[in-house]
């Protein structure tokens, strides 16, 4: 170990369930991409995926999950918002197969298969860490 490494403790984080470590580490042939969204809230019951009511995290996994057929894909964010808040810059990362994560056309694809009031206004390389 070197010096000036410091312990984190491995706290649950409150949406995604993962340590705080686990959250920071892109998975073994994964990309890490970021995601400015913009989106109206009246119809959803905030940000964060719920089980029996529309939210906007539920709806771009959704969208995710079509274009990759096969995986469930997990939004990080930074922050949350409440019932029929709106957001114009709420940023979240997800890890994706490098072919996804590199097409040039992911925004537009995404654009594609949301509702109107929720749109992806940019999709660019996350920063590591």
């Amino acid at each position: 170990r070197r010096a000036d490494e410091v312990d984190e403790p491995a706290l649950p984080d409150r949406e995604s369930g993962l340590s705080r470590a686990a959250a920071h580490t892109v998975p073994a042939g994964l990309v890490r991409v970021r995601l400015d969204v913009a989106y109206d809230g009246t119809a959803y019951a905030g940000w964060a995926r719920q089980v029996d009511r529309p939210s906007v995290q539920g709806a771009i996994e959704d969208a995710l999950t079509t274009l990759l057929r096969e995986q469930s894909p997990r939004l990080t964010v930074a922050g949350r918002t409440d019932a029929g808040v709106h957001a114009r810059g709420q940023v979240a990362h997800v890890d994706l197969p490098p072919s996804l994560a590199e097409d040039r056309l992911l925004r537009r694809k995404l654009n594609g298969l949301l509702p109107l009031d929720v749109r992806i206004r940019r999709v660019s390389s996350a920063p590591p860490g």
